[in-house]
């Protein structure tokens, strides 16, 4: 998947503490502005294809389930029954289908009785991860409404190959690298199954009301925070390398304070010096947002 080569995280002011503490946070689920975050929609656990071939006869399981049976017998002696057994239901495979016919029903019912219990499973266990999210866009006016206090904070922008956003490790881990969210009807999602989702699926995935946001985040474990504050909803920190950060972008309301705040971290320390400072103008005419070096 390539990336934006920039992403930006907006900020109220008094995030200038992220540059001063170069720690971030991560937030839990529960604790964001969306309360559907990580609560996926599916209908059931198994689709009606699956479960029909799960009650298809398979000599295997039945094996397998004899020598449960009669672990009591003598290794010969279970394998002179089970061999007895397999070669009957091989002759007549009808018997072991009607057995499993028998069963079905129960088992189906135990399945559906199950799904509310798994979609509450799944979000319990969603809640032990913390989530960074960016947005690959810097002039939407409703993300510096939302989450710049009315252009009165500010945009951090990120170099998105840094190897901050790349910790993934391996192909098959679902953490610590950057997905790009994807946006759905969820209103339409009730026929997909739980065996049918994927990694995107659980943690990527939001209404499309929430498309504007154009977001990309990165997902860890609370547990490998390096900073939590108590409160009625925690704060997980985590470091944050400097060389991850390109520039901040100043909001077109923001305060002289806290531009001069601002320009004095920046100036604190050679491990700034890469990091530029930049403000948002507005355009009048078109209404649109300029950036100023």
């Amino acid at each position: 998947m390539s990336y934006p080569s920039k992403l930006y995280k907006y900020v109220i002011p008094e995030r200038i503490d992220i540059l001063k503490n170069q720690l971030i946070r991560f937030t839990q689920p529960s604790a964001l502005n969306d309360p559907f975050e990580l609560q996926p929609v599916f209908g059931e656990v198994f689709s009606e294809n699956e479960l029909e071939d799960m009650f298809k006869p398979n000599l295997n399981y039945f094996e397998e389930a004899l020598n449960k049976q009669f672990s009591q017998f003598s290794q010969k002696t279970r394998k002179k029954i089970i061999k007895r057994l397999v070669l009957q239901v091989k002759k007549n495979p009808q018997i072991l289908q009607e057995e499993m016919n028998k069963i079905a029903p129960f088992i189906k019912n135990e399945l559906t009785n199950f799904t509310p219990k798994a979609k509450r499973i799944f979000s319990d266990v969603l809640q032990t991860v913390g989530i960074l999210s960016l947005s690959e866009k810097l002039d939407h006016p409703l993300l510096w409404a939302h989450y710049a206090a009315s252009h009165r904070g500010f945009t951090i922008e990120f170099k998105s190959e840094h190897e901050f956003f790349n910790r993934r490790r391996s192909d098959k881990d679902e953490l610590f690298h950057l997905r790009k969210v994807k946006y759905v009807d969820n209103s339409s999602k009730t026929d997909i199954t739980l065996s049918e989702m994927h990694g995107d699926d659980i943690l990527a995935t939001k209404d499309k009301s929430w498309e504007y946001e154009a977001e990309w985040r990165i997902i860890v474990p609370l547990a490998s925070a390096n900073k939590t504050l108590e409160g009625s909803d925690k704060i997980h920190l985590y470091s944050l390398p400097l060389t991850s950060i390109s520039s901040i972008i100043i909001g077109a309301r923001a305060s002289s304070l806290l531009y001069e705040e601002l320009r004095t971290i920046l100036m604190s320390s050679s491990d700034y010096e890469h990091i530029s400072l930049k403000e948002v103008k507005l355009d009048a005419t078109n209404q649109s947002i300029k950036i100023a070096e």
